[in-house]
């Protein structure tokens, strides 16, 4: 009888130490989940807080039929990519969300951009001003409305009124 009882305890102590390391083998792979999940968000965080841009100027084109705003970079973070960005424009309280030109087909309700001084294609590096040209579909009146939104979330928005000729 004494032989079998050891037998038996030690089966369960096995038993024991496996479903211990199972346990702990699973519950070591859902930490590093959580920690990684929470790297990214903090990551994501510090490039929302230090991403920061502000609208410069904006005009009406006459020649060609557009509005024009310049925008620049003022942050500590590329922006990446600029054709991911949201740009809504229109009459103060009637800006409506215009797309990106990606056909490369310049079209009314779109937008497009020219980098003057960068020298990564569709990343808006720091401290760079961008041209973005808004391509109304209807007629707006004053006073304009323009709002950049980043993909990270931040925005910049302005309204004008006189264009200047």
């Amino acid at each position: 009888m004494g032989f079998t009882s050891v037998v038996v305890e030690g089966i369960l102590l096995i038993s024991a130490v496996v479903a211990a390391s199972v346990f702990a083998a699973a519950f070591l792979t859902k930490m590093g989940e959580v920690k990684d999940a929470f790297v990214y968000s903090t990551k994501a965080n510090i490039a929302r807080v230090k991403t920061k841009i502000t609208v410069v100027y904006a005009t009406y084109n006459d020649s060609e039929g557009f509005f024009v705003v310049y925008a620049k970079n003022v942050g500590q973070y590329e922006v990446s990519p600029i054709s991911k960005i949201d740009v809504y424009f229109g009459s103060l309280g009637k800006a409506v969300l215009y797309s990106y030109d990606f056909d490369g087909i310049f079209s009314p309700g779109e937008w497009t951009y020219i980098e003057f001084t960068g020298k990564k294609v569709d990343i808006w590096e720091i401290g760079e001003t961008i041209e973005i040209k808004v391509y109304n579909s209807t007629t707006i009146d004053p006073p304009y409305y323009v709002k950049i939104v980043l993909p990270y979330g931040e925005s910049a928005e302005e309204t004008f009124s006189e264009v200047p000729t």
